[in-house]
């Protein structure tokens, strides 16, 4: 009886949505305080077009964090900044251009893609510490939103980790998957089971 009225209850439907382009092109990855260039504003913004959420939540990083303040204010719906879903700390790599990190850093780059699990950069986060992270924001999302429509304005390496979760894949199987700016996973949860709806979503 129980598990039938789990089962009819409103299921929870979280919308990760990766943020948009950054103002300075090229990067590996942005510090936290690289804000959104004019492109990225506007793919966002045609994103979130149509929408409606209960909840927005964001990566404290501007690149998320100020679009995602700014559409909760229009839309008068509660803002969340969510410490444990900011990106990855990539220590000294931070700021540096991708071919730049190529030239210098390349056996690194290769474990990144094949061992991630494995990898740290130079004075950075341990990529075990990032995913255990991004999974104890994952599990109070759901505590706390059961039942809610939730947009988690976020980064590649954070939706990569809740792709995996939710496949119940490795994270390095992630890597073929195009998490490209602007675009959104959509996640349902009901009675417990999160299952992947929609990937890739240009608007949500």
């Amino acid at each position: 009886m129980n598990t039938l009225v789990n089962a009819n209850k409103t299921p929870t439907t979280i919308e990760l949505l990766r943020h948009g382009q950054v103002a300075t092109p090229g990067l590996f990855c942005a510090p936290p305080d690289e804000p959104l260039g004019v492109t990225g504003w506007k793919q966002l913004t045609q994103a979130t077009a149509q929408g409606q959420w209960d909840v927005i939540l964001a990566s404290p990083s501007r690149r998320c964090h100020d679009f995602a303040r700014q559409l909760a204010q229009r839309l008068e719906t509660p803002f969340v900044v969510e410490e444990r879903f900011r990106e990855m700390d990539f220590g000294t790599w931070t700021g540096q251009t991708q071919q730049a990190l190529w030239a210098q850093y390349p056996e690194e780059i290769q474990q990144l893609w094949y061992q991630p699990l494995m990898f740290a950069a130079p004075k950075g986060e341990l990529m075990k510490d990032f995913v255990e992270r991004v999974h104890q924001g994952w599990a109070n999302l759901q505590a706390d939103y059961t039942g809610q429509r939730v947009l988690v304005l976020t980064h590649a390496g954070v939706i990569r980790v809740l792709l995996a979760e939710v496949l119940q894949i490795l994270y390095k199987r992630t890597l073929r998957f195009d998490v490209g700016y602007a675009r959104a996973s959509r996640i349902c949860i009901r009675a417990g089971r999160a299952s992947l709806q929609a990937h890739g979503l240009s608007q949500v």
